[in-house]
């Protein structure tokens, strides 16, 4: 670990870490827009030889040779020369850092402008904005070329946020309308280039996290131009994801399907019509890739019982599968089951447990939510009991689901993982009264009842 100080405040960061990333996890913020936290550095991703927008063929002119980035996460550094990119700064040992003295700010500024000459952004720096109701009527007769209409309420887009944060002062910016025609011939999404300020999310989360490489970047006069590979998106062999709308900042690439308010929900119905929430996309990738014990690892971020889900889970993820628009959903609850049966434990040596707390919990029932209480609690270094009355373990899932949905062996081999994480069953025992004598009750997780430290608890009668 490496010790610095960022803002007055000392932090500590992992060896290799970047300065924003380590102000990140402190919990101190710098403005950025070209980085995401599920991608990798901008400054890796090299350029295509030539995009297409639409028809249009463009060559990448070599104007630049590396992807400079947004620059609004400049620091000035103590002892270094000029305001570095945090985003690409590693921390040093001793390291101290100011992220908003009067040069930075006025350097945020000056960079943010820069961005903006290529934005629609009268819309961006208007004191009206907040009443811009409906969005095709504007209070200063501004013409629709020269406005955003893609950030209604005033929180859609993060460019809109950061200009907000950094501000950019009574200065108007030219603006020179690009008058590129909206893509809505593409299924699922709308493209709009018109405001697109080549942040390259899009390109990294594309290429470098859903490997389909179908958009790429070129460089003309050294300004970042955004394409796709092919004339048409089907030709690039796009996967109509939706992963580029999910992490473009200004609205370039939206779901013409979804509100703005939606964004969130309707960008990976799968992920939020699941009732774990899990991460549904991310355990499918891993899967096409190999990484059988990595998308169990996913599953297990939410549920223990990746196998047994493979079997009875309902799959409600199925239902909302965008794929269904193009042909038919994918099966992610049987592919739930083949990472699971081809899973090689490789999750275990990398799980995380908390210390041991000395705290204890008592939870009533073995069932899926008893059992997937407990496993997360042992996690966090509770020690758990579980009480089941019954002679087995399962509750519903063992005596509710019949042996040809449900094999036992399949169960039995979670519990086990469950038992491995610290959690202690108790069978053939029954809750029969609770001691308040005591005065401090404590709920049991998910079941709902009140139990207190001295509960008495009998053996069932079978």
């Amino acid at each position: 670990m490496i010790t610095l100080t960022i803002n007055d405040k000392q932090v500590e960061a992992s060896e290799g870490m970047t300065v924003l990333e380590a102000a990140k996890e402190a919990g101190l913020y710098i403005p950025a827009l070209c980085s995401h936290p599920d991608l990798p550095s901008s400054r890796e991703v090299q350029a295509s030889e030539f995009v297409y927008r639409g028809t249009e063929l463009i060559k990448n002119d070599n104007s630049a040779v590396e992807f400079e980035g947004c620059q609004l996460c400049v620091v000035e550094i103590e002892g270094m020369e000029g305001l570095p990119n945090a985003c690409t700064t590693e921390v040093t040992e001793g390291m101290v850092v100011h992220t908003d003295t009067p040069q930075v700010q006025q350097k945020r500024r000056d960079n943010l402008q820069l961005i903006l000459i290529e934005h629609p952004n009268l819309c961006l720096g208007c004191d009206r904005k907040q009443r811009c109701q409906p969005f095709d009527i504007c209070l200063r007769s501004v013409v629709v070329t020269e406005r955003c209409l893609l950030c209604p309420k005033n929180g859609y887009c993060e460019l809109q946020k950061m200009t907000d944060y950094i501000g950019v002062g009574e200065v108007i910016l030219p603006y020179a309308p690009k008058e590129i025609p909206v893509d809505t011939e593409t299924p699922l999404f709308d493209r709009d280039y018109n405001v697109c300020i080549g942040c390259l999310r899009c390109v990294r989360i594309c290429r470098e996290i859903r490997g389909v490489d179908a958009l790429g970047y070129v460089f003309q006069n050294g300004k970042v131009t955004v394409g796709s590979r092919m004339p048409t998106f089907n030709e690039s062999a796009c996967a109509f994801c939706g992963a580029c709308a999910e992490v473009c900042p200004t609205g370039a690439i939206t779901d013409r399907d979804i509100k703005p308010e939606e964004r969130e929900e309707k960008l990976v119905p799968c992920r939020s019509a699941c009732p774990a929430g899990i991460d549904v996309p991310r355990y499918i990738r891993l899967i096409k890739e190999g990484k059988f014990a990595e998308a169990v690892a996913v599953i297990r971020e939410k549920a223990p019982f990746p196998a047994v889900l493979g079997y009875v889970c309902l799959h409600f993820c199925e239902d909302k599968c965008r794929h269904a628009e193009l042909n038919e959903p994918i099966a992610i609850r049987v592919l739930k089951r083949f990472a699971a049966e081809h899973d090689t434990g490789l999750w275990k040596q990398r799980a995380k447990f908390a210390p041991a707390t000395d705290k204890r919990v008592a939870i009533v029932g073995s069932g899926p939510a008893g059992l997937t209480a407990a496993y997360y609690l042992a996690k966090l270094g509770h020690g758990v009991t579980v009480f089941e009355s019954l002679p087995v373990v399962g509750g519903m899932l063992r005596v509710g689901i019949p042996e040809y949905r449900l094999p036992s062996e399949v169960l039995d081999a979670e519990i086990e993982e469950i038992k491995n994480a610290g959690v202690l069953i108790k069978t053939n025992t029954r809750v029969e009264s609770l001691d308040k004598a005591s005065g401090r009750r404590i709920r049991c997780c998910f079941v709902g009842c009140w139990c207190s430290p001295g509960y008495k608890s009998t053996p069932s009668r079978g």
